[in-house]
């Protein structure tokens, strides 16, 4: 898709963590084409690798005396971003990591992100990815009065996936703010895909953790973060109506959370829109994989989806 990331970021790294352990016991961004899940890899609450929706939305344009070509650059960086040339992106945008521009910085973390979630190496990932967070703190101080979407929206990815990175008890502290910058990125911009998707998969997790997770988080924090699945559902019905089939993880959580309010044929149906959608992402290919597990578990013919 294009527009990553909760991303993605989401929480779907965080929902897949949590339904791992769901069935031990008791699912995560770009986007069509991201979310590595990253967040976070590839399921943070937000992992969004979001690479949901090609727009990034409106973004507030600094004063043409501080980068000369703005729109260009903007124009070209979105574009190699939405086809997964992150490192093209990122060429372009380190130039800048000096600068003051809050379009161009947290368009910087997001590229930064998307490298953590590529690489193998836990020290190099996690190194990775906390410089996106500096990077992306700085683009929010730096942002106008109109606000930035994108900055808030990103914001929320990375701090998300850095609480991954720390642990649950840091993930979930972490959360508030997560849910707080993804409100406030749709309050700029309420029309981009991936933010709804993210706050979604942000409603899905609280809604889905286990009993004895919610007691313990209930021990620590006193009032731990809580939704459920009918608002789960809303936001990423949300999602898929201003951008249908714009990411196969907004698909899958779409299965899923039927499939938890017990509408199975809905459920099922889902599942299989989600196991057909393009693998383009390392989102997409975790995806398709979750789906066609579970489409085996129902006993569905796999061969004869892809006739």
């Amino acid at each position: 898709m294009k527009s990553t990331q909760f991303a993605g970021a989401a929480f779907r790294q965080f929902a897949r963590q949590q339904w791992s352990n769901a069935s031990r016991s008791f699912s995560s961004p770009a986007i069509r084409r991201i979310l590595t899940g990253t967040a976070g890899g590839g399921s943070c609450l937000l992992s969004l690798s979001l690479f949901g929706s090609s727009s990034t939305g409106s973004y507030e344009v600094p004063k043409r005396d501080q980068v000369p070509n703005l729109d260009l650059i903007i124009k070209e960086t979105d574009a190699l971003y939405n086809n997964y040339l992150i490192d093209n992106a990122y060429a372009i945008l380190r130039k800048h990591v000096s600068g003051q521009c809050t379009e161009l910085l947290w368009r910087l973390a997001r590229v930064i992100c998307e490298k953590s979630k590529l690489t193998k190496d836990k020290k190099e990932k996690e190194a990775l990815m906390m410089e996106a967070l500096a990077i992306v703190e700085k683009a929010l101080k730096h942002e106008g009065p109109e606000g930035s979407f994108g900055a808030h929206k990103w914001y929320a990815i990375i701090l998300d996936y850095v609480g991954e990175i720390e642990g649950t008890k840091s993930r979930i502290k972490r959360s508030y703010d997560v849910k707080e910058h993804l409100e406030k990125a749709l309050e700029i911009n309420g029309s981009d895909a991936t933010t709804w998707h993210i706050l979604g998969v942000w409603h899905f997790t609280f809604a889905d953790m286990p009993y004895y997770t919610r007691l313990a988080a209930k021990a620590i924090f006193g009032t731990p973060p809580s939704s459920t699945y009918e608002d789960a559902l809303k936001h990423f019905e949300k999602a898929e109506f201003i951008q249908p089939n714009f990411y196969s993880t907004n698909t899958f959580y779409l299965a899923e959370t039927y499939d938890r309010m017990g509408k199975s044929d809905l459920a099922l149906e889902y599942y299989k829109r989600a196991f057909l959608l393009p693998v383009v992402s390392a989102d997409d290919s975790q995806i398709h994989t979750k789906a066609y597990e579970k489409l085996k578990k129902l006993g569905v013919k796999i061969e004869e989806l892809v006739k």
